[in-house]
């Protein structure tokens, strides 16, 4: 192979794991539903959200892939 097509597949696989992030969001709101409660995280960017069936807490912070 020429070296152009090396640079080609090392700028491809670069860009590829780029998106393949792991986020800790940071808990901003919950609220009690019947069952449970909704947990609700961000970090600015991104949203999530979880439902938490049982008692107990929201953990303050969550790691999202």
């Amino acid at each position: 192979m020429k070296p152009q097509r090396y640079l080609v597949l090392i700028g491809m696989f670069i860009v590829s794991n780029s998106h393949a992030t792991v986020n800790t969001l940071t808990l901003i709101d919950f609220y009690p539903t019947q069952g449970g409660k909704v947990c609700v995280y961000s970090d600015g960017h991104r949203t999530e959200s979880i439902v938490k069936k049982g008692a107990g807490s929201c953990p303050s912070k969550k790691r999202f892939d």
